[in-house]
């Protein structure tokens, strides 16, 4: 019994010896080469089930994303709906920090001709009905977590590394997250959100990846809200990458024009 028991704990120790740290793993995917900016067409269907029936409604929106390497943004993108009439229009600007300070986001409204700047306090509601929140739609720094190494898992058919993420500030919506990615190209493929009660009440897959020349394009991301049973699909129509867009796309003024 005791032999057994010394064979049982080798075996563990060598697994866990031939496991890369959950931090290695991230900054890996972190590394993965992406474009100057990118450019996506999306479709958005917000799907909800009552007494048993399924209800569809289609959005068609653009992505526009660009990076930067001046050590203040990450990043900045905006999100511009064009379809159907009640959302056409409609604009919503984010400017990633480089670091864990809260991003800034506004939200263009046509209606009401008006930019809305997004308050840290806002950022765990839902943005436009779907079952993503302001927060979700922020970058994430490397740096705002802390990582754990759960084990090994399969997911849509893929051998993916299974790592918690714990927040270090405390301005998050979530007690924490549990990430899935990609053991053989570094990408996430699955993240379930744990609320404040420490249960999980979001889940948000990536089946589908294309890479396309040097770039990894998420072609489906379905958002799954397990409290309502509704959920949030975007499926890619188009993808541009490198065009060299101009700084002025991420502004106030571009949003009021668009």
């Amino acid at each position: 019994m005791i032999r057994h028991a010394q064979i049982l704990i080798l075996l563990i120790s060598s697994f866990l010896l031939a496991q890369p740290s959950a931090r290695s793993v991230m900054e890996k995917m972190d590394q993965i080469q992406k474009p100057m900016d990118v450019q996506t067409h999306l479709k958005m269907t917000l799907i909800s089930l009552k007494n048993g029936k399924e209800r569809r409604r289609s959005r068609e929106l653009t992505s526009i994303e660009k990076r930067y390497e001046d050590g203040r943004y990450d990043k900045k993108s905006l999100l511009l709906f064009s379809q159907p009439k009640e959302v056409k229009g409609t604009g919503f600007l984010t400017w990633d920090k480089v670091g864990i300070a809260p991003d800034d986001q506004w939200l263009y409204l046509p209606a009401l001709k008006k930019v809305k700047r997004i308050r840290t306090n806002e950022k765990g509601r839902s943005f436009m009905g779907t079952d993503f929140s302001y927060e979700d739609l922020s970058g994430r720094d490397l740096d705002a977590d802390k990582y754990e190494l759960l084990g090994v898992d399969i997911i849509h058919g893929t051998d993916c590394y299974k790592i918690r993420a714990n927040p270090i500030e405390k301005g998050s919506q979530y007690s924490w997250r549990i990430l899935w990615i990609d053991k053989t190209h570094s990408l996430m493929k699955r993240v379930e959100f744990f609320n404040k009660k420490e249960m999980v009440f979001k889940i948000l897959d990536i089946p589908d990846h294309v890479k396309n020349g040097d770039y990894w394009t998420a072609t489906k991301m379905i958002m799954k809200n397990l409290k309502n049973n509704h959920s949030t699909e975007l499926t890619v129509l188009k993808v541009k990458y490198d065009q060299d867009l101009k700084d002025n796309v991420f502004t106030e003024s571009y949003l009021k024009r668009n």
